[in-house]
Formats: structure tokens, sequence, C-alpha cells
């Protein structure tokens, strides 16, 4: 019977979770670019998410450079970034405070000339 209760009870607020939709981030994906060795040019295609915003025009800057300014309708989805460092993509409007950012990563995939030993050196037998 208690069972019964608890799976109807679960049903009836099964709806009020759905309709709870969080609110949209500023985002990028992927946010991690991999290159052979420092140094190098990594070129990276990123997706882009936008929260909700007003109506003024909003501009995307990577590391305090301008890419771009946009109307919010017309603000680009889809980018191909040229990093060679860690970089930070802003999105910034002319009435915002506080600006959405996110970090980018540049990771390398150079061998390590550091070799681990197989066996150990010492042994109890």
């Amino acid at each position: 019977m208690r069972i019964l209760l608890l799976a109807i009870l679960l049903l009836l607020c099964l709806p009020s979770f759905a309709k709870e939709k969080s609110p949209a981030l500023f985002s990028a994906f992927p946010n991690e670019c991999i290159t052979a060795q420092k140094g190098e040019i990594c070129i990276l295609p990123i997706t882009l998410t936008y929260p909700e915003m007003g109506s003024s025009e909003h501009c995307l800057h990577i590391n305090n450079r301008i890419l771009g300014c946009w109307s919010p309708d017309k603000l680009p989805t889809d980018l191909k970034l040229e990093l060679d460092s860690d970089s930070t993509l802003t999105l910034k409007s002319e009435d915002d405070k506080k600006a959405p950012s996110v970090m980018l990563k540049v990771k390398y995939r150079q061998a390590s000339t550091h070799r681990r030993r197989v066996r150990n050196p010492w042994s109890l037998f």
C-alpha cells in the first residue's frame, strides 16, 4: 500500500519537475584543443550556446581582443578559432556589468622523455 501511494505521489510530482527548465548558460563545446607539441597553432571548431539576452548588441572577445559584434538573433553558433595557448572567450554587451566567459584550453600530446621502469629494482624473494 505504501509503495502504491509513493508511486502515485511521484507520478503527480513528475510533470512539475519537467516544467522547470534550467536557464541556458554561455558555453562552448568542445573547450579543449589538442596539438602535437607546445608552440603549434591549434584550430578549434566550437559550438556556442547563449543565455537569454536583451535586444542590445553583444560582442565576443577572446583574451580581450574583439572577434565581432552582433545583434542577439545573429550571434554565431559555430566558430573556428586558432589558439596557441589557453584563452578566455567572453560575451560582452553594453548594458551588462557581468560578462559570461568560457575557458578554452590547449593540451599537448608530446611524448614524455621519461621512461618508467617495468620491474622493481628490489625483490623480497
